[in-house]
């Protein structure tokens, strides 16, 4: 009788044991499915990012030609806001003039499926008293084919000034969008030591 007993605890344990152990192992899926979101969540998450995405495309598109951001930068920058910038604009008299840029004011155009851009860039490095002392036109081309208008453009301009005398400059860039026609241009001080 004891043996029976202790074999139908046994038996009652080890299925408590097992009940127990499953509940265990249930809690992490229940848990997974309570912080997975749901379907309507996802579609009114997307609806709302389409809709800001809509604003800033349509704000870009009203801009005037220019820059949302333009300096100096340490390196080449790898990507949209993956740039390091320069503590100062004092180069050596061997280190390239890095510039990064991202515009605004783009003018795309649509081909089909796709939406292109096209913006030409030219040079001047000035002495502060306005003498030119090199330039380009067309420098710089940079074009875009994607799919939507892109919200993040960023481009970047690398000079080689080797050679160039201590003093002060002026480095005038001018862009054109060749699908409005439009231009616009700034002024980066910066100097050789």
């Amino acid at each position: 009788m004891i043996r029976l007993a202790a074999c139908v605890l046994g038996l009652w344990l080890c299925g408590a044991y097992a009940a127990t152990a499953a509940a265990r192992d249930d809690a992490p899926k229940q848990e997974e499915r309570a912080a997975s979101p749901s379907q309507a969540e996802i579609d009114q998450a997307v609806e709302a990012i389409n809709a800001a995405r809509a604003g800033v495309v349509d704000a870009l598109h009203k801009a005037p030609l220019s820059f949302r951001r333009i300096l100096f930068v340490k390196d080449v920058p790898e990507g949209f806001a993956a740039y390091k910038p320069r503590a100062d604009n004092v180069f050596a008299a061997d280190e390239p003039l890095i510039v990064y840029t991202e515009p605004i004011g783009v003018a795309w155009k649509k081909d089909g499926d796709e939406f292109s851009s096209k913006l030409v860039v030219d040079f001047e490095i000035r002495l502060p008293d306005g003498q030119v002392l090199a330039g380009q036109r067309g420098f710089g081309e940079f074009e875009l084919q994607a799919r939507e208008p892109p919200i993040d453009y960023m481009s970047h301009i690398k000079l080689d000034v080797t050679g160039a005398p201590e003093g002060s400059y002026i480095l005038g860039l001018t862009v054109h969008d060749y699908n409005s026609g439009k231009s616009s241009s700034t002024d980066l001080p910066f100097e050789i030591k």
